[in-house]
């Protein structure tokens, strides 16, 4: 699949901890989804009549898909509506959308539909047709529509990209990086060997996201 061409350029934010400074990059959402790898007491659970919710269903289409630089995906536990797994959260655009009881494989690919959708319109859409049945309003609404800032917006982190691994966005320091590649005259410095990798089996995808943000 061909990685789309974002609608803004990747931007960081300078944090600190541990009484260090690191770029972290902003992105528009998170996919929470419920696994009993991950300590779930009933999502995937097959014995309790829940389709076994393997990671990789959720992870190989979301690699698929090249999105990792706008939706983070997470495996997490129980989500807590039990009865309603298997459960997920989509939180997109100051939305928390919940999803439940996804047990067919082909509602994973719906979510990602979804998902996609909303990135792509830049706003909250109504669900499509396949899961229409598998939404639903958990928590109660805000008590004002206006955005409550908890704490100042930071500046943009001018030197962010230079020092991000285009693969899991980690900050890597260029000049203390083990693992390095020269690409179109530029060096790209990685977490780990395995980023690398998968860096150079396809740079372009990874880097589609950075254009304009040098």
């Amino acid at each position: 699949m061909t990685a789309p061409e974002p609608k803004q350029p990747i931007s960081t934010v300078r944090v600190s901890a541990r009484g260090q400074d690191y770029r972290v990059v902003k992105i528009t959402g998170n996919l929470f989804v419920c696994t009993k790898a991950n300590g779930s007491c009933c999502c995937g659970w097959d014995e309790k009549g829940r389709m076994p919710f393997a990671n990789e269903l959720w992870s190989d289409e979301w690699e698929r898909r090249k999105i990792r630089h706008r939706l983070h995906l997470t495996f997490t536990g129980c989500l807590g509506p039990c009865i309603a797994g298997n459960n997920a959260l989509l939180q997109l655009h100051g939305r928390s959308i919940w999803l439940k009881d996804l047990n067919s494989p082909e509602l994973v690919a719906s979510v990602f539909d979804f998902a996609q959708q909303l990135l792509d319109a830049g706003n909250v859409l109504p669900p499509p047709p396949a899961l229409v049945g598998h939404v639903y309003e958990r928590y109660l609404p805000p008590p004002a529509e206006e955005w409550f800032e908890l704490v100042p917006t930071a500046p943009d982190s001018e030197d962010g990209l230079a020092r991000l691994d285009p693969v899991c966005l980690m900050d890597v320091d260029p000049a203390t990086a083990k693992h390095t590649v020269d690409y179109q005259g530029r060096v790209i410095a990685f977490c780990a060997p395995s980023c690398k990798k998968q860096f150079l089996s396809d740079p372009a995808s990874f880097l589609v996201a950075f254009r304009g943000g040098d």
